[in-house]
């Protein structure tokens, strides 16, 4: 196929969407839904997905021939496409942890991005899949179990077989007496199955049907059996000479919304210059929990995925990305927090957009930070928040939607006041969803479901009967707890945009709603999507 060169759109007449995405999401999460469509709208930008009749849900996988035949219909309307090889290979990244499928299969839903780029060879295609997680999906108690012993000997393996370490081989020819055989080999199938297809993926970019991929390094550690597989990935990339348009780092339910943000800085032809600090403990000497590499490699390459670089002082920069990451010690804890939120007052009072990635504690926000920021910031002016899962997810929803919202606020050759509210609308949601998800829902209402759900005698991981009893506990509790947060941004003063030298402003009057819902069967993640009213 013909080199082509990097497509740029342009603005259409219409000031309803400036330009539209076509997404085939990881799965049917708020994550990897809501959130890359919300960070899109606040760039002007429309996202397009599939129906969740057809991306399947939970256990379920995505009707893989449907969901390929729906993207290909809808390419015509498209400025550019999102793809995750997860669903249209295998039905969503659950289904893509199963050997059941085979290569060849597999292998099949790939060829629908090669259609894709041959039709419309001017249109950037961003694909991602991941490189999968050490352990396999906590479905059931049952697997809850296996989840542990199976993430175990993946990285006892490793540590034994592949580097010598000989000290663990006890501990893990135990770990393969007491897992079923049948999981181990599902488990295997699936890797080497996937592994193939990633290294196919390379191949399409080298060939020019990828204009920019993802490859994301699911749930990991230091050492397992991700590791060997990503470093031939590695090598096959740089052999390719594709490293400007390949990469890999730790993450995945982040992927979308930092190409919704890679396409809006190519759109716009912007790149976000950000500055990075650490409130603890620096990312070069920090490896995150369910990660693999150093953390300060991942911050650079998550902004540079998201059309964005980096600068090494605060007057070059666009964007001040404060990284909350753990303290050296307990004693310095309490230190660091309040050096971290006099350095964010001090930003926001120099008119610095200011954004926050909150990495220190596993899927959930630092309460100790939220304390303090609440108590000593106007949290209206945050650029952007995120504390969810991993460090790498709330790492690049974090960029993402900062490097998404800059790009549109830079422009000054002027948009109409509706665009400029409808845009300010889905930011000011975002940041208080980002807020109340992260801090309220997983501190104070996951808890307190779990303990209703332990008083049912149900499970977390499959409510069954209880679905509809534990639904409506934790839609009260969170409506409860975004009408405290949005106590933060009532009548707010706000800037819109910009056309030449004239500034324009709002205010944030109401919240008009509050959607809360429990997507899966299960109480890790929920649906929220606050609607507020900007005059």
């Amino acid at each position: 196929m013909a080199v082509t060169s990097i497509y740029v759109a342009h603005a259409h007449p219409s000031e309803k969407d400036l330009a539209t995405i076509v997404m085939v999401p990881l799965d049917d999460r708020p994550a990897n839904v809501y959130f890359p469509e919300q960070v899109g709208k606040t760039a002007g930008m429309k996202i397009v997905t599939p129906p969740k009749s057809i991306i399947g849900s939970y256990t379920q996988p995505g009707d893989v021939k449907k969901v390929r035949k729906w993207l290909l219909d809808q390419a015509t309307q498209a400025d550019g496409f999102i793809i995750s090889v997860s669903m249209t290979a295998y039905g969503g990244l659950i289904a893509s942890r199963t050997g059941v499928l085979p290569l060849e299969e597999a292998l099949e839903g790939v060829q629908v991005i090669r259609k894709l780029k041959e039709l419309y060879p001017d249109k950037p295609v961003y694909v991602y899949d991941t490189i999968q997680r050490l352990a396999v999906t906590a479905i059931s108690d049952e697997y809850e179990q296996y989840y542990e012993q199976v993430r175990e000997w993946a990285i006892l393996y490793d540590q034994v077989v592949n580097l010598g370490m000989e000290e663990y081989r006890e501990e893990l020819e135990a770990l393969e007496e007491a897992i079923p055989g049948h999981v181990l080999d599902d488990y295997l199938q699936a890797r080497a199955r996937n592994h193939e297809v990633n290294k196919y993926l390379i191949d399409l970019v080298s060939q020019q049907y990828i204009d920019f991929l993802i490859l994301a390094q699911d749930d990991a550690a230091q050492y397992g059996l991700h590791r060997a597989e990503r470093e031939k990935l590695v090598k096959k990339i740089d052999e390719l000479g594709v490293e400007q348009r390949a990469t890999i780092f730790p993450g995945a339910d982040e992927v979308d919304v930092v190409l919704v943000s890679r396409f809006v800085n190519t759109f716009f032809e912007t790149k976000p210059k950000i500055y990075t600090a650490y409130s603890g403990v620096h990312g070069k000497e920090w490896i995150a929990p369910f990660e693999d590499t150093t953390f300060d490699e991942n911050v650079f390459k998550h902004i540079v995925a998201a059309g964005g670089e980096m600068k090494d002082s605060r007057e070059k920069a666009d964007i001040l990305l404060m990284l909350n990451t753990p303290s050296q010690s307990t004693d310095e804890r309490e230190q660091d927090i309040d050096c971290m939120v006099d350095t964010i007052k001090e930003w926001l009072d120099d008119g610095k957009k200011v954004a926050i990635a909150d990495v220190a504690y596993v899927n959930k926000a630092d309460e100790a930070l939220i304390a303090a920021l609440t108590e000593e910031v106007d949290i209206s002016q945050i650029f952007a928040y995120s504390g969810w899962n991993t460090a790498g997810n709330a790492l690049g929803i974090t960029v993402g939607h900062a490097g998404a919202r800059h790009s549109f606020i830079s422009q000054t050759s002027g948009f109409g006041v509706p665009m400029y509210k409808q845009t300010a609308k889905a930011h000011y949601e975002f940041l208080l969803h980002r807020f109340t998800k992260d801090h309220s829902y997983k501190n104070i209402v996951h808890p307190a479901a779990n303990r209703y759900i332990e008083q049912l005698g149900a499970s977390q991981w499959e409510l069954g009967e209880h679905y509809d009893a534990v639904n409506d506990f934790v839609q009260e509790k969170m409506e409860q707890e975004t009408v405290k947060w949005f106590s933060h941004f009532k009548n707010k003063s706000i800037f819109l945009g910009s056309r030449g030298n004239k500034r324009f402003y709002g205010t944030i009057d109401n919240l008009d709603s509050v959607h809360v819902k429990l997507p899966w069967p299960r109480i890790f993640e929920a649906e929220l999507e606050p609607r507020l009213e900007i005059n």
